[in-house]
Formats: structure tokens, C-alpha cells, sequence
């Protein structure tokens, strides 16, 4: 019971350090075996993460979102251009002339 309880002490230790945790123990004549646990912030966090997104998604699957779902339904057209505008209609393989009005490629 004791080796859980420091195995969850650990990792609890980790998601709220910024460093390392690490516990320890070697064998050696007195004692009948021994425990090496080693690991890291990230990778706990990451674990967690991990984790609780599968059981989130097991439970509530949703499909990836498309981009225009964010997009307001009733966004409303651009308007018509105004007669009155200079359109410049020219060859855009070559250099453009940005001075004469709004541009309009061939």
C-alpha cells in the first residue's frame, strides 16, 4: 500500500514542479526488493492530458470542426461595386501600372 501512495505523491509532485521527481530504492541485504520510478513534469502533464482527451472523446465524440462552421451564416454579400470607379484592365504578366484606378487582370 505504502509503494502507491508514493507513486501518486510523485506524480502529483511532477504536474505541480517545474523540475524533475524521482524515488528510489535499492536493494540491499536488509530489504527484499527493490523500486525505481523515475519521471518528469511534461511527461505527466502530457499523460493527463492525453488521458482525460480519450476519455472525453469515448464519451462526447464530435467530428473535426470545418472551417467555415465558424463562419456566421447570415453574413451579409459584398456590395456592388460603384459604377463610377476607375478599373484599370491590364496585362499582368507584365509590369503593373498601380496609379490607374483599381487593377483588373487580362
Amino acid at each position: 500500500m505504502r509503494i502507491p501512495a508514493l507513486l501518486l505523491v510523485a506524480a502529483l509532485g511532477a504536474g505541480c514542479a517545474h523540475g524533475a521527481v524521482g524515488v528510489s530504492s535499492t536493494s540491499a541485504a536488509a530489504t527484499a526488493g527493490g523500486t525505481s520510478i523515475s519521471t518528469s513534469s511534461s511527461a505527466v502533464a502530457l499523460a493527463f492530458v492525453l488521458t482525460f482527451g480519450v476519455i472525453d472523446y469515448v464519451n462526447n465524440p464530435q467530428p473535426f470542426p470545418n472551417p467555415s462552421s465558424f463562419m456566421s451564416p447570415a453574413s451579409p454579400a459584398a456590395p456592388e461595386m460603384a459604377t463610377s470607379r476607375r478599373v484599370s484592365e491590364q496585362d499582368c504578366s507584365k509590369p503593373v501600372d498601380l496609379t490607374l484606378g483599381n487593377l483588373r487582370c487580362k
